[in-house]
């Protein structure tokens, strides 16, 4: 089985990120494991604090924080630079991708 690296981008995404993480728990990704990276993009609503919760709740889970806001390609690039699956999907928070269609691979 073959290990997943989904990179999120965040930017100002407070109102989306728990439920985010929910609906991604709640699809339950088996296969050869997954990490979740969160790009936190210059948020500067909570965001971050939300994403220090999740990450000292799942192992998982790792953040990476720009200082300021950088755009969506940085903190893709940033993502996949960190990544150590096997396949990676970047997405956004916003939940307008259907996490539902990854399935283990």
């Amino acid at each position: 089985m073959k290990k997943l690296s989904l990179i999120i981008s965040v930017y100002n995404e407070e109102a989306v990120l728990e439920k985010f993480y929910k609906a991604f728990c709640s699809i339950e990704y088996g296969g050869g494991g997954y990490e979740l990276i969160f790009v936190n993009d210059g948020s500067t609503d909570a965001s971050m604090n939300i994403l220090e919760v999740i990450a000292q709740q799942n192992k998982n889970v790792r953040v990476i924080s720009f200082s300021r806001n950088f755009g969506h390609e940085a903190a893709m690039i940033a993502g996949i630079d960190h990544a150590v699956g096997d396949v990676i999907i970047c997405m956004d928070a916003d939940l307008q991708h259907p996490l539902e269609c990854i399935t283990p691979i």
